[in-house]
């Protein structure tokens, strides 16, 4: 066992070596989020190496179980961290001034937890240094419990674009200022949260595209006083990067329209912009033959939520495993997903391994 100098936590079965497969996922969680997102990847991983170990069973290559730092979007911007750090695509320059929500420096919080964040690069894999990583994930939709399915092989992973908007109008007395003459930065903001709804609603945004305004910040936020001004942040996502980039310009077009409406002054910056990411077939396929041989339907759909394998796909072909979750509820204490769903998800994954291995083995 060892942290990395990204502060991943890493566990590794067999000898030393350059190549090597990683099964792994994350253990933290949102703000009043549940217990089964990411953990159930980590937990299932580690089973597969504490079964390997009892069966006295030898990969051909050493396996590596990663507890990813920071998959959660805690830092602004920069989040998935250890994930991002391995595949490259952050370095120690991108973290001048980031701070945790508890107000920390991020290079501190990193070294506090093992890390070095002097030397983050350090964590960084090659391409082709991972033969073949999976994840085991809850699935956070719908589509297996509805169809009583406990199994899933994930086709492709969803962007994340994200947005800070800003809507600037002039606060005023609430009871002395007339309706005619408001620039109500609110009444502008609660126009651009139903623009979102219906922008990923439209027809170009197919089945998987969604749309969010999950945070906002009133100012002066008073009962008795117009908003002033109000930030928030936008969020679409979809498995398909033509829609992806229609929902931006419509979220653009939909801000201007509404702010010269109202008479408001606006911002938009588009922070966080990411591709769909498709998972290689031989990856779908090592799952798809690990469910058949375990006798499990093969229920092929795409993740509408990120994880860290699509920060990984970049240098490692990168499969994985769904499994049920109540109601498809997912960060919210209410997130829930059986032991047996979870039993037979670790024995999909398990297998899908050997697949990995096998075709590691013969390449």
């Amino acid at each position: 066992m060892r942290v990395d100098a990204a502060a991943n936590l890493i566990g590794r079965r067999g000898g030393p070596g350059g190549r090597v497969l990683m099964l792994g996922s994350h253990t933290d969680t949102v703000e009043a989020g549940g217990r089964f997102d990411g953990i159930v990847g980590v937990v299932g991983a580690l089973e597969v190496a504490r079964c390997l170990n009892e069966a006295g069973v030898e990969l051909s290559l050493p396996l590596e179980v990663v507890d990813f730092l920071c998959e959660e979007p805690t830092i602004v911007n920069l989040s998935p961290l250890g994930s991002r750090i391995m595949a490259g695509n952050l370095t120690g320059e991108h973290f001048g001034g980031a701070v945790t929500p508890f107000g920390d420096a991020l290079t501190d919080a990193i070294d506090a937890l093992g890390g070095d964040s002097a030397n983050v690069e350090a964590a960084r894999r090659s391409l082709g240094e991972i033969a073949g990583y999976l994840e085991l994930h809850i699935e956070q939709g719908v589509v297996l419990e509805r169809e009583s399915l406990a199994i899933g092989v994930v086709t492709s992973i969803a962007a994340p674009c994200r947005a800070r908007v800003s809507l600037t109008g002039v606060a005023d007395h609430a009871g002395a200022t007339p309706m005619n003459e408001r620039r109500d930065g609110l009444a502008g903001a609660a126009e651009l949260v139903l623009a979102v709804e219906r922008i990923a609603r439209a027809p170009d945004m197919i089945e998987e595209g969604v749309g969010t305004v999950g945070w906002l910040s009133v100012s002066p936020n008073m009962v008795n006083v117009i908003p002033g001004r109000v930030d928030l942040t936008v969020e679409v996502r979809s498995t398909d990067a033509e829609a992806l980039a229609i929902a931006r310009r419509s979220v653009d077009e939909e801000l201007r329209a509404i702010a010269d409406r109202r008479g408001l002054e606006h911002t938009v910056e588009w922070q966080h912009v990411e591709r769909p990411v498709p998972l290689p077939e031989h990856m779908q396929g090592a799952v798809a033959q690990a469910c058949e041989d375990l006798g499990f339907p093969v229920r092929r759909l795409p993740s509408r939520a990120s994880h860290d394998a699509a920060r990984l796909a970049p240098v490692a072909p990168a499969g994985m495993v769904f499994i049920r979750c109540k109601e498809g509820r997912s960060h919210c204490p209410e997130e829930w997903a059986d032991l047996d769903d979870i039993v037979q998800g670790a024995r999909v994954l398990g297998q899908a391994l050997f697949r990995v291995d096998e075709m590691a083995r013969n390449a």
